[in-house]
Order: structure tokens, then C-alpha cells, then sequence
């Protein structure tokens, strides 16, 4: 009688198989959590990123630091085009901006609402055929005021609102105060209407509310008195492109006057006006890149403008 193999041995294989199988389930068993721990570990990181979005673009780029790139010559030589800059929002204090105040009919009663508002940034009352009457790209807020602010240009084109419409009122809500703006501060604003131009500006403030400012033969004086220094009266007078001279005015009250430091290459306050307070963004305080585009290899980086602070 011959001897059975056991590989010819039926139940030998099914124990194999068994075997085999066991082991294959062992492994995957072993597998299983490695697969989940790396898993696990995926979404932290997207969550951890998804937290600094939101912390950067929810929070810091609206309430605390926003970064700018200079597109023009109109603040040289203390920033030059292609400085990158930082700007902190929080230093005049923090506004949210748009947040929905008032809706109401454009009645008869409606011109005693206006007494209680001040009209801003473009905005021009008129109180013909209980209506008012608006700019044609008036995007613009209306804030709490004790009196009346009146802007308007008889050349540019207005829109009626008559009695009867609806006008659905917006403005900034300013939830903590800071300091004021004061003079000598680089700050980000966004343009007002005149300029005509919605990105936004980075200028020099030169005088601020109750201040009475003068242009004469393209020198700045405040208050009767040349103001002096290199950040102000640097001119170029082959490109007398500003203003030279402007009347004796007083800066309003809730404004300041804005200049570029490269004078006479700078569209400023001379120009298109006062800068109301709830149109600034922040103040410029750090140039942390600078590119050179005409510039060749490395010299394109301007290495010793990084990390600059800004006075």
C-alpha cells in the first residue's frame, strides 16, 4: 500500500488554505489601522489648513493685516513701484464694513430723515420734488451725522430718486476706536468718487480735520506755515503735473488731506478732494518684498528695502 503525500493530502491543503487565509486576514487586520492613522492624520492637516484660511482671509486680511503692492511712482522715494507693504487694519480702529442700517419709502417725511444723516462720498442731497438726487455710481454709505454734508460736482451726471422709490441704506459699523489718523502717516483708503479709480490708494496724510491747507507755487502750507522736509516738498519740475496752487481751505471735519510724497507725480487731495475717515483701510508700517521688473538676475530684488519700516 502505497504512502499518501500530504501535499496529495485533501485535508492538508484545506488546513493550508486555512492557514493561508488566516494569515492574509491577520494582515489586513494589521493594515487596517495604519490605513485609517494616515487617514486620520489627512484630515488634520486639511482641517489645520482650513483654520488658517479662515483665521487669514475671515479674520486677519479684514481686521488686522492686509498686504499691498505699489503700482505707481506717487509715493517715491519712500515707496517705489513693486515694494509689497503690510498694512494694519486695526491701528485706526476696526470697522465691518456694509452691514445693512435702514431701509425705508422715499416719502415726504423723508426729508426729515436726511436732517439726521450726513451724505457722504459723492452722495448730493436735494430736496426738489421730495426726491434725492444720487451720483450715478453711488455705492457709498450714509452715516450717522448731527449736521449735513453736501457733495456733488455740477458737471457729473446724477441719478433722481423720487418720492414713492425705496432707498435701501448701508453703512460701516465701526466697533472699536484705536487712535485718529495724524499727520505724516502712510495709510491705504479707498479713493474717493472723484478720483474716479476703485482700487484702492496709498498716500500721506498732510493735514487733518479743522487744519487749513494752501498750495502755493507747489509748496504745502498748514496753517499758514511751510510745511518742511524732504517727504513733502521733493518735486520733479519737469512733470508739473499737480495742482501748484489751491486757496486756503479747511479740512472738514470726519476728513483728512492726502498727498504723495513724489509730489508732482501724485493724484492726491489736490485733486479729487478730502479723504472721508470711513474710507481709510489701514496704515502702512513694513515693506516686505520689493521687485525690480527692470532690473536683471538677482538684482530684480531689491534685498535692502525687505524688512523696512515705514515712516
Amino acid at each position: 500500500m502505497k504512502s499518501r503525500n500530504k501535499a496529495d493530502d485533501p485535508s492538508s491543503v484545506l488546513k493550508g488554505k486555512n492557514i493561508s487565509s488566516k494569515k492574509a486576514s491577520s494582515n489586513l487586520k494589521g493594515k487596517s489601522p495604519e490605513k485609517k492613522q494616515k487617514k486620520n492624520l489627512i484630515l488634520e492637516y486639511i482641517q489645520v489648513i482650513a483654520v488658517a484660511f479662515a483665521l487669514v482671509f475671515g479674520f486677519m486680511r479684514p481686521f488686522v493685516v492686509e498686504a499691498f503692492k505699489i503700482p505707481s511712482a506717487s509715493m517715491e522715494d519712500t515707496l517705489l513701484i513693486g515694494d509689497r507693504i503690510l498694512v494694519a487694519k486695526f491701528m485706526y480702529g476696526i470697522t465691518v464694513p456694509y452691514v445693512r442700517f435702514h431701509s425705508f419709502d422715499l416719502s415726504p417725511e423723508f426729508q426729515s430723515d436726511l436732517d439726521r444723516y450726513k451724505i457722504s462720498q459723492g452722495i448730493r442731497q436735494e430736496f426738489e420734488n421730495n426726491g434725492i438726487v444720487l451720483s450715478q455710481n453711488a455705492g457709498v454709505t450714509i452715516q450717522d451725522a448731527n449736521s449735513k454734508w453736501i457733495i456733488g460736482d455740477a458737471d457729473r451726471t446724477y441719478t433722481i430718486i423720487k418720492k414713492g422709490g425705496k432707498l435701501k441704506v448701508y453703512k460701516s459699523l465701526h466697533i472699536l476706536d484705536v487712535n485718529k489718523p495724524k499727520i505724516g502717516d502712510i495709510f491705504v483708503f479707498d479713493p474717493p468718487e472723484a478720483a474716479g479709480k476703485k482700487q484702492p490708494f496709498i498716500k500721506r496724510i498732510v493735514a487733518v480735520s479743522g487744519d487749513t491747507v494752501e498750495i502755493k507755487d507747489g509748496n504745502l502750507y498748514r496753517n499758514g506755515s511751510l510745511v518742511e522736509g524732504e517727504t513733502y516738498v521733493k518735486r520733479y519740475l519737469t512733470m508739473p503735473q499737480s495742482p501748484q496752487f489751491m486757496p486756503p481751505t479747511v479740512v472738514p471735519d470726519g476728513h483728512v488731506f492726502a498727498m504723495g510724497d513724489n509730489r508732482d507725480r501724485s493724484s492726491d487731495s489736490r485733486v479729487w478732494g478730502f479723504v472721508p475717515i470711513e474710507n481709510i483701510k489701514g496704515q502702512a508700517f513694513m515693506i516686505y518684498w520689493s521687485w525690480d521688473k527692470y532690473a536683471e538676475g538677482l538684482d530684480k530684488i531689491r534685498i535692502s528695502r525687505i524688512g523696512r519700516i515705514l515712516k
